[in-house]
This record gives structure tokens, sequence and C-alpha cells, in this order.
């Protein structure tokens, strides 16, 4: 039976809220959200028994109608670094794909990972009155959270998870994902290792990538003081040129680990410069798994970033009521190493 069909609401009576039905469940609260927003995630005898309860206690799952409705604007705004790269399109088209169809729309703003230009960004989106606004990343200057504390505006960020629990987040950790491209490189035998890192000053992202990656490799007992560390703006010629900087001051270096994948697009180009071949001469890792990357000549090992997901559980988070706002604040989603064919068993080169 239709999940709407089996909604009731007693007349009088005040809405239960997924906290109750997650005690009546026996499960977490989070396993109930997957029910209500993704249930084929949800193995079907634990599905079918929340189902029962939400039925029996007369919940309304989907709160988003209702609440744009009480709306001023059903205008979302979304804050990113910049709109140059790809990934945070599939972000986009995530939010889009949850707010179109609910009555809402979105509008988006670049910062050029300038944190001082997103306080008059944010200033401006809330005197433009929208009803929520969403931002990239955990570092923020405190005037920024200041004023959206001040006007009542919902806000979230994405592609991390904050320190502060107060601060509803729908991402993923970054150091976790640094960290599977260390301990790949080190399961295939490299030792001699580099990086090239996004520039990490006012980018909790890109400095989170870069720590989880040396502090694998050095539980994989590499000396941590051993590897190359270049930063570099997110540009396809940046990563050219850092690649080459490294190779030609360092020969025997085996695997390259890069901060996105357009930085890795650019280091695979500068490998060739310095006249070597990937996989067989030198290993190439990327970050963010854009479509790019399976279509390049070797195909690009890379970290996966589910970055739709991540647009639509945002969305899914400025929909809700407050009676679900609880199990939408805060969402981990997971990185995965995508294996192809930059990445080969370490040869000594000298």
């Amino acid at each position: 039976m239709a999940l709407e069909k089996m909604v009731r609401i007693e007349r009088g009576r005040q809405s239960p809220t997924v906290v109750e039905i997650a005690k009546r469940a026996g499960c977490s609260i989070a396993t109930v959200s997957r029910v209500l927003n993704r249930p084929e995630t949800v193995a079907i005898d634990l599905r079918e028994r929340i189902l029962r309860i939400v039925d029996e206690l007369g919940y309304v799952p989907n709160g988003s109608a209702r609440a744009l409705r009480s709306s001023r604007s059903r205008l979302i705004g979304l804050i990113v670094p910049t709109l140059d790269a790809a990934i945070f399109t599939r972000m986009l088209e995530g939010l889009e794909s949850r707010l179109a169809p609910a009555g809402a729309s979105l509008v988006y703003s670049a910062t050029g990972y300038d944190l001082d230009r997103e306080i008059r960004v944010v200033r401006n989106l809330i005197e433009k009155g929208v009803d929520g606004i969403i931002l990239v990343g955990s570092d923020h200057r405190k005037e920024t959270l200041k004023l959206l504390r001040e006007h009542k505006v919902r806000f979230a960020v994405t592609y991390a998870l904050s320190e502060d629990i107060s601060i509803p987040s729908m991402g993923f950790d970054n150091r976790s994902g640094g960290a599977l491209a260390a301990n790949y490189l080190a399961d295939l035998g490299h030792r001699n290792l580099a990086v090239i890192a996004g520039v990490t000053r006012d980018n909790d992202r890109a400095s989170g990538r870069l720590e989880g990656f040396l502090a694998m490799a050095e539980r994989r007992g590499i000396d941590r003081s051993r590897i190359v560390v270049v930063e570099s703006p997110y540009e396809f010629s940046r990563g050219r040129a850092a690649a080459r900087l490294i190779l030609n001051q360092n020969r025997n270096v085996t695997a390259i680990f890069c901060g996105s994948d357009v930085l890795a697009v650019g280091a695979l180009r500068g490998c060739k410069d310095a006249g070597l071949s990937v996989p067989q001469d030198i290993s190439m890792i990327g970050f963010d798994n854009l479509d790019i990357a399976e279509y390049l000549t070797p195909g690009l090992t890379t970290v996966d970033v589910p970055a739709r997901l991540m647009g639509e559980e945002a969305a899914n988070y400025f929909l809700a009521d407050h009676n679900s706002l609880d199990i939408h604040s805060r969402v981990e989603l997971e990185t995965r190493l995508i294996v192809r064919e930059s990445t080969a068993p370490a040869r000594d080169r000298q």
C-alpha cells in the first residue's frame, strides 16, 4: 500500500514525532528517516514494521508542502566557493530535484573561496527574504553565523560535518577521504609520496583531505616529513605546474594524491611533460569522481563524493517540518575509492 494512503491523522491529537516511531520500532531515528525518504535502502521486514507504526500513530512524514505554504518566499539560497567546479553542479541538481516538486526555488552565488565575501552574500540573501541558506564547508566567519542566527534563517553546511553539533550538516568526513587514498597507495607499496592539495587557508575540505592523507600514511609507516606537499588553486593549469614542480625536484616520487580531480587532470599532463607514464612510472589519485575521471586515458582512480545525494539530503532538511528536523539535521555520507587505471604497484625509480 502506498505510504501516503497509510497515513492517518486523528482529529485533535498532537502529531507524533520520529523519536516516538524509532522507540516503538526499536531502531534509530536515522533508520526511520531512510524508510520515510528512501525506503528501498531498508530491509523489508524492518521497513514494514516501521510503516505499521507510522500508520498506527498517524504520523505525516512529509511536511514540506505545509512548511512551504507558510513560508515567505519559497526561496533557498546556495552559496558555493565556485561555479566552475562540476562537483557543485551535481549537488545543485540534487537540491533542485527535491525543491522544485515542492514549489521551492533555488538561488545560488559564488564567493571565490573568500569567507569575507561570503558574509556579504549571506547579508544580501537575507535581505532578499530567503527561507534558508546552504553553505559549503564548516569554516565560516563568526559574523556569518551571527547574521543567520539573529535573523532566524534556517541554514546548513554541506561537504563537511561541523564539529559544532548545533549546526546542521549534510556532508562527509574529508579526512576519511584522504585516508582512503593514502591507505590504497600504501597497499600498492608506494613509499615516496606527494600531495597536490587545494589551498588550505579558510578551506576545511582541502585541509581535511591533506591531513587525513598524511595521518594515514604515517600510520602505514611512511615518514610524514618525507611526503612532498604543494598547495594549489583548483585549476587544470595549476595542477600541471604543481606536478612539474614536484617531479623536477623529487624524481623518486612514485605516487601523487590530488585534492580534486581538476588538479589530478592537470597533474597527469605535468607527468607527461616530465617524460613519465601513468601508471607505469607514477600513480595518480584524484578526489571527487567527476564524470571526466572515467573517460581519461588512463582512467583516473579517485575518491567518490556523493554530491547529488548530499544535495537531496540538504533539501530534505529545508523541506522538513519542526517535528522531523531532528532526523534531517545531521546526515553523514560516505566516500569510497573508485579504482581505475591510473594506479599500479610501486616501482623503484631513481
